[in-house]
């Protein structure tokens, strides 16, 4: 008997909230990260990028393979 995943309430109001998000860009995702990127830029929050290995490319290997 396969077990019921556990509900995080955090993790659902997360989801809730991407959707709306997407809703209110009619669902277009490329218009969701311009304005995603827009807050980002208008934020005084430091923004911080993963390494390249942590986004699945190899360490020192641009993303052209050069």
């Amino acid at each position: 008997m396969p077990s019921r995943l556990y509900k995080d309430p955090v993790i659902a109001e997360v989801h809730a909230i991407r959707e709306k998000m997407l809703a209110d860009c009619h669902g277009d995702h490329q218009k969701l990260m311009v304005r995603v990127r827009e807050r980002q830029k208008a934020s005084d929050r430091k923004i911080i990028s993963a390494p390249a290995d942590a986004r699945g490319t190899e360490q020192g290997v641009a993303s052209d393979g050069k």
